[in-house]
């Protein structure tokens, strides 16, 4: 597609990467300061923009060079997942102190995933919200990414859609609101995560600050 129009561009994107927010696809645009401060839909105040869903589309990312790029990663696809395990186990193992105010993932019974993610739910009562957690942790350079759009009923693009409901869907709206994940990329090193697990005051996995997590004052 062709335009001379940035809006039109911007739609178009928005439509070929699962319609997501059409003002900034895969979020380049939005100004860092603006992530949590706008309303959209029936969404909580302070949900990332990026995450917000304004049109049904379609997911079209993938172009022949990227595909082609994938099929010659399968080569070293057994190391990529052994890293991805082993990061989770690091991670995992470094916040089990703070149990008491932050659910940690586990998987299904039966089951050996190659973790996308490490998600962090945000328990009620744990003296912190999970955006001022995530914004604790990028200020110190860890980036941290909300578990998508959540409850898909409050976003934007399905508010006119009459969907088939099954009770008030609490679960998701709590996930979609205290709820984020970082990273276990194989690239990371031990370094990288031993600096994660410190700003949440684990270093090497010591357990005399599970009383608390740091947090700006």
């Amino acid at each position: 597609m062709l335009t001379d129009s940035e809006d039109l561009a911007r739609i178009a994107r928005s439509f070929a990467t699962g319609a997501g927010t059409a003002i900034a696809a895969a979020g380049r645009t939005i100004r860092a300061a603006k992530r949590f401060t706008q309303q959209f839909g029936t969404l909580s105040v302070r949900i990332r923009s990026q995450v917000c869903v304004f049109a049904r589309g379609y997911n079209l990312k993938v172009t022949d060079m990227q595909a082609a790029i994938g099929v010659a990663q399968l080569d070293k696809l057994e190391g990529f997942i052994q890293k991805r395990k082993e990061h989770f186990s690091l991670i995992y193992e470094g916040l089990k102190p703070y149990e008491e105010r932050i659910v940690l993932p586990e998987a299904t019974p039966e089951s050996d995933p190659s973790w996308f993610g490490f998600v962090i739910t945000v328990r009620e009562g744990a003296g912190f919200t999970r955006n001022e957690l995530t914004g604790y942790l990028e200020q110190n350079g860890i980036e941290t990414r909300n578990l998508f759009s959540g409850n898909i009923t409050r976003q934007p693009a399905f508010l006119d859609v009459a969907e088939a409901q099954v009770g008030d869907l609490k679960n998701s709206d709590y996930i979609m609101n205290n709820t984020f994940f970082v990273g276990v990329y194989p690239g990371l090193d031990s370094v990288q995560i031993e600096y994660v697990l410190d700003r949440f005051g684990s270093s090497s996995g010591a357990t005399d600050h599970a009383d608390t997590v740091k947090l700006p004052q």
